[in-house]
């Protein structure tokens, strides 16, 4: 495997991740919250990238505006939706014809449901860590919608959103709980990733 640095429509920065065999998918991968530290480095997203590859998928971690070498200034969370649209046609350019998948890490779930709100259409998506609080713990007044049916992987002692409520608030949505798992999946990463993984290849139809 390898990765590949570029810049996306001029703006942000991005990392294809390059797989050994000749790739049948590719996965955009969107980070959390950057003014608490999220970025395209946070392991998570390097994890999912590294599993990702490992299944013969193109993996494309990018930064948000303002985060890392991305152009740009932070908007709060108003604009961000176009920068994880910027990642999907980039995506498609890189691999023409192949199947494309998004996966969503807390402000990057929340991202890419306010993406398809506006008309965005992955092929496949998985969603991790969604958010009912903000990090002042109080619960989000906008929440985007979340269609029936949506893969949602929360841990099971999440603080910002527990499996169980998320249930409770989502109750047409796929909830997964990842037993003893916290915001972050601390010790947890192989089986969230698995879990994401697995979905996307079933929903893709890949091996």
């Amino acid at each position: 495997m390898r990765e590949e640095p570029q810049r996306i429509a001029g703006r942000p920065e991005g990392t294809p991740r390059v797989p050994d065999t000749g790739p049948t998918a590719i996965v955009v991968i969107a980070h959390p919250l950057p003014t608490h530290g999220g970025s395209m480095r946070n392991p998570l997203m390097a994890h999912l990238a590294r599993t990702a590859a490992h299944r013969g998928w193109y993996a494309l971690r990018f930064n948000f505006r303002g985060v890392g070498q991305s152009d740009g200034e932070w908007s709060g969370g108003r604009d961000e939706h176009e920068d994880l649209a910027d990642a999907v046609a980039h995506a498609r350019a890189i691999a023409p014809g192949l199947p494309l998948a998004v996966v969503g890490f807390s402000f990057g779930a929340l991202m890419t449901l306010r993406w398809i709100a506006l008309g965005g259409r992955p092929d496949a998506y998985a969603l991790l860590g969604l958010p009912l609080r903000s990090v002042r713990g109080e619960p989000r007044s906008d929440p985007p919608p979340v269609p029936a049916g949506t893969l949602v992987v929360n841990g099971e002692l999440d603080d910002f959103g527990a499996a169980k409520e998320l249930r409770e608030a989502y109750p047409e949505a796929q909830v997964v709980a990842i037993p003893g798992s916290d915001h972050f999946f601390m010790g947890k990463r192989d089986e969230a990733a698995r879990v994401v993984m697995d979905h996307l290849a079933l929903a893709l139809t890949l091996p």
